[in-house]
């Protein structure tokens, strides 16, 4: 059921004067200001009249006197009351509706005071959160129903940037029935997938709501790299180790979910690969795995990945080479630690650290990537267990890069570390950090900064 909230705003005139009113000088005043009401509620506006003897009434919008309280006329009235001051005439307002909105008059002969009432409902959208789902290539209508008075601003919004700031050819808002702001989307893709923002504002009311569309697209697979977040791919070069196990993965957008063949293309016919323990499919289709193991190069060549849905298919083609393993770091420091971070400082002086992108790579000589970190907490007494280990990897950003920060970790924590190089093709022979690394405790942490601080103060003077 839709709550309406009214609001009275009222505009209050008042006479300011250096000296002292005249008290036998007839006068009327309106003791109101502005305030909001939500409906429903009954409030009385007074006029306060002084010295006045003849008739005080109050007059509506319309210019009609307003009565005083009876059986039928029990909603908008008036009172009299006396003060020692003057004489009180309370407008007596119970469920404040939309039409109450005008301007009401206290009046006594040629005297009068005005007061101008806006009385507003504010928009209530029940529904505030919604799934569409569309067809891909059809248009889909994206539906904002706010009712409320005055007539609400509806703006349609998506990624925080509002709708007309993309293509109107492809958004089309609109106003429909008495009070839908309707959205629709032509020519639905993948990229039209996700959150639509309908968002009202009523100003006078001071008054903000919004609705939230969450937009599912039915559309055949696209095939992405999500490495690069490339969508526009049909082949990949990939690199493995001889005698060490390549994954290849193949990820792609779909709805509904795809299923995944996989083939090995040879003399243009495409044999299919169905063993389970060669290909393993995430349960939400999201990507599949091929597990090549490397063993000669009768185990290089075209392998095609095919993602299908009942909307279509799309398939890519991994050229896979023998390439080098990378050489290992052959300087490692710890850089600086604290209470979640250890920093690690790593060359590999004989790897390639830059390659031009406009050249072909080279399988033998291929671009370092980053580095393949592995920390796992020292129990004395026992050896690491690195099955158990943290990993991270981290890339390198720049020919530059030497600094790497391994963490969140454990705070004072000591650790048996190790690091590898990575480059495509795979992961080099592992190099054990020595001495063991620690993170730092976050008391030690803290007293520092204060003893920081206090030196800083005395070099200043402030301390």
């Amino acid at each position: 059921m839709r709550r309406a909230i009214a609001v009275l705003v009222f505009s209050l005139v008042c006479s300011v004067s250096s000296t002292e009113p005249d008290d036998t000088e007839p006068r009327l005043q309106v003791m109101a200001r502005s305030t909001v009401f939500n409906a429903g509620e009954t409030k009385a506006i007074f006029c306060k009249a002084i010295n006045i003897e003849g008739p005080i009434e109050w007059r509506n919008p319309a210019g009609g006197v307003v009565k005083e309280r009876s059986v039928k006329n029990n909603r908008v009235y008036v009172e009299r009351k006396e003060e020692n001051t003057g004489i009180l005439i309370p407008l007596i307002i119970h469920e404040i509706k939309i039409s109450d909105s005008g301007s009401w008059t206290c009046k006594a002969g040629d005297l009068n005071e005005t007061i101008d009432i806006l009385v507003g409902v504010k928009v209530n959208i029940t529904n505030r959160n919604e799934t569409r789902e569309g067809d891909e290539g059809k248009s889909t209508k994206l539906d904002c129903e706010a009712e409320g008075h005055p007539a609400p601003i509806v703006q349609w919004y998506r990624e925080s940037k509002p709708i007309d700031a993309f293509d109107r050819d492809k958004y089309v808002m609109k106003k429909v029935k008495p009070h839908n702001y309707q959205l629709e989307i032509k020519n639905l893709s993948h990229l039209d997938v996700g959150e639509y923002v309908c968002k009202v504002t009523q100003k006078a009311l001071s008054h903000y709501t919004d609705k939230t569309v969450y937009l599912f697209v039915k559309h055949k697979p696209v095939l992405y790299n999500p490495e690069t977040r490339s969508t526009l791919y049909k082949t990949e070069e990939v690199y493995g180790i001889l005698n060490e196990t390549k994954n290849i993965t193949c990820s792609a957008l779909a709805n509904p979910p795809p299923t995944y063949k996989w083939h090995k293309r040879h003399n243009n016919y495409d044999g299919s690969i169905t063993s389970d323990d060669t290909v393993i499919t995430a349960a939400d289709g999201s990507s599949s795995v091929l597990i090549l193991r490397m063993r000669s190069d009768e185990d290089t060549g075209e392998y095609v990945c095919t993602a299908i849905n009942n909307r279509g298919r799309q398939s890519v083609v991994f050229h896979v080479t023998l390439g080098d393993k990378p050489n290992p770091p052959d300087f490692v420091a710890v850089n600086g630690t604290n209470a979640t971070h250890i920093n690690f400082n790593v060359i590999c002086s004989t790897c390639t650290m830059v390659q031009d992108e406009t050249v072909a790579p080279d399988p033998k000589n291929l671009t370092l990537l980053g580095f393949h970190f592995q920390l796992v907490p020292v129990e004395e007494g026992v050896p690491p267990d690195w099955d158990s280990a943290e990993d991270f990897d981290l890339d390198i950003l720049s020919a530059e890069d030497t600094l790497f920060e391994v963490g969140p970790l454990n705070n004072s924590t000591t650790f048996h570390a190790r690091v590898r190089s990575r480059n495509a093709a795979g992961y080099s022979e592992w190099t054990i950090i020595t001495p063991n690394p620690s993170t730092t405790d976050d008391a030690i942490r803290l007293i520092s900064s204060i003893i920081l601080v206090i030196i800083a103060l005395i070099a200043t003077g402030l301390y």
